[in-house]
Formats: structure tokens, C-alpha cells, sequence
């Protein structure tokens, strides 16, 4: 459990964008909550999650690597001083 916190508070400042999620290729299925480990996909199933929160451009990995669901972005956006970019840009779209 450790290495998922650090590797949750090394997501610190970032800005997020709310993001529905599709397959950045053909192959990858599903990507996980950065924070939670919830699922998110297009396949069918229970707990599956469609949309939630992505980096951008600026992230280091850039545009959609990290994922954190709408729960968890709640809970920590104020503690890991998170934004959210603004609703009209191309930061995140696929």
C-alpha cells in the first residue's frame, strides 16, 4: 500500500481534466484509479467505471496517462492541491 500512496502524492499539483474514457489503442482495455484501483473501461461489467479524471498535456507522461475516479478526486483534490482545467480545452481529449 505504500508504493500506491507515494505514487498518488507524487500526483501533487497537478491540473485534471474530466474525461470520458476510450481506449488509447486497440489492445489496452482499461486503465485504473491512480489512487483507488477502480477500473475504468468500455467493456461491460460490474464497478466498471466510463469516465472520471485524467492529466493533460503538462503531465510528465502526458494527455491520459493517469486516472483518478470522481470519488477519489473528492476526496484528495484539497490535500494534493488539485485543479481542473477548463471544460473547452484539447488537454485531454483522445
Amino acid at each position: 500500500m505504500t508504493d500506491q500512496y507515494d505514487h498518488i502524492r507524487s500526483l501533487q499539483g497537478l491540473t485534471w481534466w474530466q474525461s470520458v474514457w476510450t481506449r488509447p489503442r486497440p489492445e489496452w482495455d482499461h486503465d485504473h484509479c491512480s489512487a483507488c484501483w477502480a477500473k475504468f473501461s468500455d467493456l461491460d461489467g460490474p464497478d466498471i467505471l466510463r469516465e472520471g479524471y485524467t492529466t493533460g498535456d503538462d503531465y510528465k507522461h502526458g494527455a491520459r496517462y493517469e486516472w483518478v475516479c470522481d470519488e477519489c478526486f473528492a476526496k484528495l483534490k484539497e490535500e494534493l492541491s488539485w485543479s481542473i482545467g477548463p471544460s473547452n480545452s484539447q488537454a485531454a481529449k483522445p
